[in-house]
């Protein structure tokens, strides 16, 4: 289970993501509005942990977002407002759950996988690009209709691609969608994670190319 965690307090965020990893969730942080909008386009969670107040603004944005279709998500508010109103607020916005600071990590734990229960009833069209397609709800890739699979890392940096099919995506997009958004990342490390995914393609189509916008980022291209 993959959440991603909105959090601009770096103590807070840090100690309770070293917990959740600890349970076997993988965990990528945002701390800001801007960087969680960026990360929700871009990647596919499970569950957003939210705070109400970030420094570029309120956390129910992120709600308020996805409700209006920007892309379905399961949300839990994690924050210090205690009010009812807010409560209220949050919940009728489709949050699935708000839980008040200072907090018992057992008790949002138990919330939490309470939240993973809840389904979204949400079908997406897969992503075609050429022989390539890509069905986000099962996590999986054919090319010519057949099977092709790949490891977790170069799952990640083709969905991000084939999210914008042709359109050329930034490396900074690629190496978060990758490694998480809260991590040091080695220059060379996305570089081979390319390299790996182009000669797998190269190995079952000529028909798609991965293209490298030299210094921004890359595309797919159709030859």
């Amino acid at each position: 289970m993959r959440l991603l965690m909105v959090e601009d307090d770096t103590g807070v965020a840090e100690t309770l993501a070293a917990f959740l990893r600890r349970q076997g969730y993988v965990v990528d942080g945002a701390g800001s509005l801007g960087t969680a909008q960026e990360a929700l386009l871009s990647g596919q969670f499970d569950l957003v942990i939210v705070d109400r107040t970030l420094p570029d603004g309120d956390g129910m944005e992120l709600v308020l977002g996805a409700k209006a279709g920007l892309r379905p998500q399961r949300f839990l508010m994690l924050t210090a407002m205690s009010g009812v109103e807010d409560t209220v607020a949050a919940l009728e916005a489709g949050a699935i759950d708000y839980v008040v600071k200072p907090f018992e990590p057992r008790e949002l734990l138990a919330r939490i996988r309470n939240a993973l229960r809840r389904e979204l009833n949400v079908r997406h069209e897969p992503k075609r690009f050429g022989p390539l397609s890509y069905d986000a709800d099962s996590n999986s890739f054919t090319i010519d209709d057949e099977p092709f699979v790949l490891r977790r890392t170069e799952s990640l940096v083709l969905a991000a691609l084939i999210a914008r099919p042709g359109a050329m995506v930034p490396r900074e997009t690629l190496e978060a969608r990758v490694y998480g958004y809260d991590r040091f990342v080695n220059a060379n490390s996305l570089e081979s994670q390319i390299s790996r995914l182009r000669r797998n393609i190269a190995g079952r189509t000529d028909r798609v190319k991965i293209q490298t916008v030299r210094g921004v980022g890359y595309c797919l291209s159709e030859s």
